[in-house]
């Protein structure tokens, strides 16, 4: 996300300012929401829900600048970038407790999967 953000920024010529909402980074913002959303539930994972909630808080504060003109920039850039420190937490700690959790029970499905269709059970008379 942040390579496509600077690379959205590069192509024209402009920095990221506070003042405002930029759209093509709401739209990068958007994309990545969206799919980690997906991913979280579909995972067989709990701290991939805690990513994709942090990521929606982080999708949030774009709504937030828009709706509220008297936001301080300050504020603005930590309900934007304050999220992503505890996505890094989260996923870390994830990990390890995977980890840990391999190593007690051995391995476990990575992906939820739906049951299979049962057949229909003609009624008996």
């Amino acid at each position: 996300m942040w390579l496509a953000g600077s690379a959205y920024l590069a192509l024209l010529g402009r920095q990221f300012e506070r003042n405002e909402v930029e759209p093509g980074l709401l739209f990068i913002e958007v994309v990545v929401t969206v799919v980690m959303v997906v991913v979280a539930l579909r995972a067989n994972r709990m701290y991939t829900l805690w990513i994709a909630g942090f990521q929606i808080i982080a999708l949030l504060a774009h709504f937030a600048r828009e709706l509220a003109d008297q936001i301080s920039p300050i504020a603005y850039v930590m309900m934007y970038v304050g999220p992503s420190y505890l996505q890094i937490t989260t996923l870390g700690l994830g990990i390890w407790l995977h980890h840990q959790r391999v190593q007690r029970h051995g391995n476990y499905r990575s992906w939820r999967s739906s049951s299979p269709r049962s057949r229909a059970i003609p009624p008996t008379s």
